[in-house]
């Protein structure tokens, strides 16, 4: 499978070498560095990124430079490393594919989860600001048959962003193990594609993102 590629953009060359060191020690997900800056892309020759391409961005100063630098046709994704919760509604309004927000403290496997979830079309943020961000906490109707030990595993790799043919190599069965599994989860939850199942799993509490 395609690595998913990253573009730094990090004030400090040791930001961006930290940075880059933790997305090489990531385990679970295939993330290469592609490319790294201290200014926003639109600065940088070349420009725009490549549709595939995922923005880490550590420095929040920037994001709206980043943001008007990426593809209006929301074909691109971008993480921020940031404390505050209220940059949810400021992405929710930029034209992504897919975004995240993160602690800057995040663990290596927790960033390159984050980034290839974002790659797929995900949104992954931390619960307080989900919860700023829908404006309100609602009540989470309890599942009538919940997934069994192995779908919530294969929950988990699709949170990932991993593929079928991924998910079967991590758990050792073969891919129409996984699309049984994948049909199963889907009906429990009361969804039709892999995001809606994401994020019924995340608000059922099956899995964390």
């Amino acid at each position: 499978m395609t690595p998913t590629r990253v573009f730094v953009v990090a004030p400090t060359p040791m930001a961006r070498a930290g940075l880059r060191s933790m997305l090489e020690a990531a385990e679970g997900v295939d993330v290469r560095v592609s490319g790294e800056s201290g200014v926003p892309v639109d600065s940088l020759p070349g420009a725009p990124l490549p549709a595939s391409e995922v923005v880490l961005l550590a420095d929040e100063e920037l994001l709206e430079e980043t943001a008007l630098a990426l593809a209006e046709d929301g074909v691109q994704s971008l993480v921020l490393l940031t404390e505050d919760e209220g940059a949810a509604s400021r992405l929710r309004a930029l034209p992504l594919k897919g975004w995240g927000i993160l602690s800057p403290d995040a663990p290596p496997e927790e960033l390159g989860a984050a980034i290839a979830a974002a790659a797929q079309g995900l949104v992954v943020m931390p619960k307080a600001a989900a919860e700023q961000a829908i404006g309100e906490v609602t009540e989470v109707e309890e599942l009538s048959e919940p997934p069994t030990a192995r779908e919530g595993e294969v929950l988990g790799l699709l949170a990932r962003g991993l593929s079928n043919k991924m998910i079967a190599r991590e758990l050792r069965i073969s891919e129409h193990t996984v699309k049984f599994h994948i049909s199963s989860l889907y009906a429990k939850l009361g969804v039709s594609n892999r995001a809606e199942a994401v994020s019924q799993g995340a608000r059922h509490g099956l899995i964390s993102l």
